[in-house]
């Protein structure tokens, strides 16, 4: 059986505290009926700093099963997302920074959904590792911690013992992760059916918005990112785009990334990939049309750019996608 502590503190996001404990209970059950064990894969169990019920977001009072001293070790450790403010949260919740440092040292998995990697990072733990998070979060994750490795286009990250997930209700990706981790990958495929999730929704397009690479203070890369959306489809030098807004090319490199996290280049690709993803499945376009209309010129290397981003050839990507919408 493997323990699953699920981290309660006042103005948690009550979706992804219920919505985690569900699919993890259901693939603990379906695991124990599929392979015939008496008892469930997964003991969940919702722990707080004294054992005292919290108010989520939504005004619901959560009620956990036991307080931290009670809770012993678990294997998994999860932090929910933050729904009030990041920073208070922080500085009420210095209990959960020294627990997370500690089950980190006794080998838990720890995980985080959406902003609850703030509270990961301000344990220590992802000093060295690869993390994400939300994405309306990213200007002040950066500002707090500016030497963690930040991949804000990644819906989930495992890096070593730790779990991230980009928020939103990527808990769902998260939980699937976690199933196949410890279960196998039929019950993973059949907790998927059950909550209708896609399991390989993980591999799609990235899901964070251009505008969160524009939450910064540089009025001339703001500029630059502007310039770069509204001429993605014509022949860009990148070599010459520093003189066209009085940087020197080392600047502006320097500059660009500092304030977005990535290079011109990424973002220009980035603006070119996400206008394609919407020509496919808004329009009926061929491929190799909608290869010159957002910018590029040669077909094959549209193709694998597109699809190392989406992990999806634009064919499939166009029938997976068109068929979601509504």
């Amino acid at each position: 059986m493997v323990t699953v502590s699920v981290m309660l503190f006042d103005y948690v996001l009550g979706a992804a505290v219920m919505g985690i404990n569900d699919l993890l209970y259901f693939a603990g059950r379906a695991y124990a009926q599929r392979h015939g064990h008496s008892q469930p894969r997964f003991a969940i169990r919702l722990v707080s700093a004294h054992g005292q019920p919290v108010k989520a977001m939504n005004r619901i009072t959560l009620t956990p099963h036991c307080s931290l001293a009670e809770a012993g070790h678990s294997e998994v450790v999860l932090v929910p997302s933050i729904a009030g403010d990041i920073e208070q949260t922080l500085r009420d919740n210095t209990w959960l920074t020294d627990y997370l440092q500690q089950a980190a040292t006794a080998g838990s998995l720890l995980g985080s959904n959406s902003n609850g990697s703030f509270f990961l990072a301000e344990a220590g733990l992802l000093a060295g590792k690869k993390a994400t998070t939300f994405w309306d979060n990213v200007e002040l994750f950066r500002q707090r911690y500016p030497s963690i490795d930040l991949r804000a286009d990644q819906v989930l990250i495992h890096d070593g013992n730790i779990l991230c997930d980009a928020g939103g209700t990527s808990w769902f990706d998260l939980g699937l992760y976690l199933v196949e981790l410890f279960c196998d990958h039929a019950t993973a495929m059949d907790t998927a059916k059950y909550f209708m999730v896609d399991l390989e929704r993980a591999k799609q397009l990235s899901f964070t918005p251009l505008v969160s690479l524009r939450h910064h203070s540089d009025a001339a890369i703001l500029q630059v990112q502007t310039w770069l959306e509204q001429h993605h489809a014509e022949r860009i030098s990148i070599d010459a785009l520093g003189a066209q807004f009085g940087l020197s090319n080392r600047s502006l490199a320097r500059r660009f990334k500092l304030a977005t996290g990535v290079t011109p280049l990424h973002y220009l690709q980035e603006v070119r990939l996400d206008a394609a993803g919407r020509l496919l499945v808004q329009t009926n376009a061929s491929i190799e049309d909608i290869t010159h209309a957002v910018g590029y010129e040669d077909i094959s290397s549209f193709i694998r750019l597109f699809k190392r981003r989406t992990h999806y050839a634009p064919s499939t990507y166009r029938a997976r996608f068109r068929a979601l919408r509504v």
